[in-house]
C-alpha cells in the first residue's frame, strides 16, 4: 500500500472526522470530566451527609422511642387488654354464654321436633276431613252415577254410531274401487 499518497476518500473521512466527530468528542468528554467531578466532589459527600443527618437525627431516635417507651407501654398495654377484656369475655363465653346457647338450641330442636309432631297431626286430621267430606261423595258419585251413565252412552250411542261409521267407510271403499278401481 501506498501511505505516502493517500486517497480523495481517505482524505474526505479525515475531512469529516476533524470537522465533527472531533468536536463532538470533545463535547462529550469534558461533559463527562465535569460530571465526575461534580459527583465526586459534591453529589456524594452531600449525600453521605444526609444519609448521616437521616440516621442520626430521625432513625436512632426512633429506635430508642420503639425499645424503651413503645414496645414495654404495648406490652403493658396488651397485659392490660388482656387481664381487663380478654380474659372476663373468655370467662363469660365459656361459663354464661356457651351453656345458655347449647340449652336455647336443644329447646328450639325439642320445639321444631314438637311443632312438626303437631303439624302431621293436623295434616292427618284435614286429609280426613276433606276425604270425608269431598272425596267420598265424589268417588260415590263416579261409581253410583257415572258408571252407569257411560255404560250406556257407550252400548246405546258410540257403539251404535261406531257401527254406522264402519259401514259408511266400508261403502265408501266398495264406490272407490267401483269408480276408480282396486286399492294402489
Amino acid at each position: 500500500m501506498n501511505t505516502e499518497n493517500p486517497g480523495c476518500l481517505t482524505g474526505a473521512a479525515r475531512a469529516v472526522a476533524l470537522v465533527v466527530v472531533l468536536p463532538v468528542r470533545l463535547v462529550w468528554e469534558a461533559l463527562a470530566f465535569c460530571l465526575r467531578q461534580l459527583w465526586r466532589w459534591i453529589l456524594a459527600p452531600v449525600g453521605r451527609a444526609l444519609g448521616w443527618l437521616l440516621h442520626h437525627l430521625l432513625l436512632v431516635p426512633l429506635r430508642w422511642l420503639w425499645e424503651w417507651l413503645l414496645l414495654p407501654v404495648g406490652k403493658a398495654l396488651w397485659w392490660a387488654v388482656d387481664l381487663l377484656l380478654v380474659t372476663p369475655l373468655t370467662w363469660l363465653w365459656r361459663y354464661v354464654l356457651g351453656p345458655v346457647r347449647r340449652f336455647v338450641g336443644a329447646a328450639l330442636a325439642w320445639a321444631w321436633r314438637i311443632a312438626g309432631q303437631v303439624s302431621r297431626a293436623v295434616g292427618r286430621m284435614v286429609r280426613r276431613v276433606l276425604w270425608h267430606t269431598i272425596g267420598r261423595p265424589l268417588v260415590w258419585a263416579y261409581r253410583v252415577v257415572l258408571t252407569p251413565v257411560g255404560h250406556w252412552l257407550r252400548a246405546w250411542v258410540w257403539e251404535p254410531l261406531a257401527a254406522a261409521g264402519r259401514a259408511v267407510r266400508a261403502a265408501a271403499r266398495e264406490v272407490r274401487a267401483a269408480l276408480f278401481g282396486g286399492p294402489r
